[in-house]
């Protein structure tokens, strides 16, 4: 039997259906609350290494993230989110300048309930921390600067953020020096104290290298080229003492960054697989054998992810799943974003992140590694906190 709603009841339904729209669209509208240095009072979650050119922080109270080659903003998402605002609630900025308060610059790391970056002050590199809100921006320390022979100096290199101090590779200038080489420094971020790090073993001639470079365990590693003879060789240098501990002769570029859990190093040799290098007894065991022509691992203690380029044309890229025991979870084909593919970007734990142009663009789910799927996201970078 057909039924009828009765006017007076309609209207109501009405106005309720419009009220509950209108929550709805403020609700989602609404920007997140970032915390302040008052509300702070955890510390991040366990430690992920940096392995790009980006970066991500994550805490028990919201995650914030910096992408140099978007801009230099840092962005906010509260805990469970994917949707990143830009850290600022000045009223009326633009974002577009070092005024604004989501301004980090070319770097963004953590510690003792304060965000640190790295900005061109004009005249040199600096090392400032700000509030857990992007407000309260001051300069730690200046950052090391590389001067030729005859007068000019060059500012740059690659940032990594572990246990309370800035690891900075600096770039050398190899014009009119004979005896160049990169120079690696740690910066302790409360203090501005800086120290140079293996200084003793980094050969003349040792290029930046702009790829290949990890920290994890007290650990830092990275490739050596010898930009005269075209060798590279790759080092374990101990963050704390500030030498290098062992260098791997004949390193091919195309393998990935090594990682340390426990005094075993992790990584893909190309041509050969997965591997492990027992530290204690010098011993390397093929986990996962593969022909492709590149693999780029990321590791957590409780799965392994892996992007495989499958040809030497980069024409087919894969996604593999694996737990720590080596165990297949699932794979799936990468499909190109545009004319690109996206990059495996941010291994957080909540979300397995893909950027394309330093946009945010789909997560991996990591909760379901055995049935691997790409999910969409709705451009976040474009949202604001001001």
């Amino acid at each position: 039997m057909k039924r009828c709603l009765l006017p007076s009841l309609l209207l109501a339904l009405t106005l309720a259906l419009a009220l509950t729209l209108a929550l709805a669209l403020t609700a989602c509208a609404a920007k997140p609350a970032a915390p302040t240095a008052a509300d702070f009072e955890v510390q991040p979650g366990e430690y992920r290494y940096q392995d790009s050119d980006g970066f991500f922080v994550e805490t028990e109270k919201g995650n914030y993230r910096l992408e140099p080659l978007l801009d230099f903003l840092v962005r906010f998402a509260e805990p469970g989110s994917h949707d990143f605002y830009v850290l600022c609630n000045k009223p009326d900025c633009g974002h577009g300048d070092a005024n604004c308060n989501a301004y980090a610059g070319f770097a963004l790391g953590y510690f003792n309930q304060h965000l640190y970056g790295v900005q061109d002050n004009g005249t040199d590199f600096v090392l400032v921390h700000m509030n857990m809100d992007g407000t309260g921006h001051t300069e730690i320390a200046r950052l090391p600067e590389q001067n030729a022979l005859d007068g000019r100096k060059q500012l740059g290199g690659s940032y990594f953020f572990d246990n309370g101090y800035l690891i900075y590779l600096a770039m050398p200038i190899s014009s009119g020096d004979p005896d160049y080489a990169m120079a690696v420094y740690k910066i302790q971020l409360e203090t501005g104290e800086i120290t140079r790090l293996f200084q003793e073993d980094i050969p003349v001639h040792t290029d930046w290298p702009s790829a290949g470079v990890s920290i994890s365990n007290g650990y830092l590693y990275f490739p050596m080229f010898n930009g005269e003879t075209g060798s590279v060789t790759y080092a374990e240098g101990n963050l704390e003492t500030g030498r290098i501990e062992h260098i791997f002769e004949d390193w091919n570029q195309s393998n990935s960054p090594m990682v340390n859990f426990d005094n075993v190093l992790y990584y893909h040799r190309v041509g050969v697989g997965l591997c492990e290098y027992d530290k204690a007894t010098g011993t390397e065991t093929v986990k996962v054998p593969t022909d492709c022509s590149l693999a780029l691992p990321q590791y957590t203690k409780d799965y392994i992810i892996v992007r495989t380029s499958d040809d030497d044309a980069d024409t087919h890229r894969t996604i593999y799943a694996y737990d720590r025991n080596y165990h297949l979870l699932g794979q799936m084909e990468l499909e190109p974003y545009g004319v690109k593919f996206p990059s495996l970007q941010y291994v957080t734990a909540n979300a397995i992140y893909f950027t394309s142009g330093g946009k945010l663009i789909s997560y991996i789910d990591p909760h379901h590694l055995d049935r691997l799927e790409l999910i969409q996201l709705v451009d976040p970078t474009a949202r604001s906190h001001g």
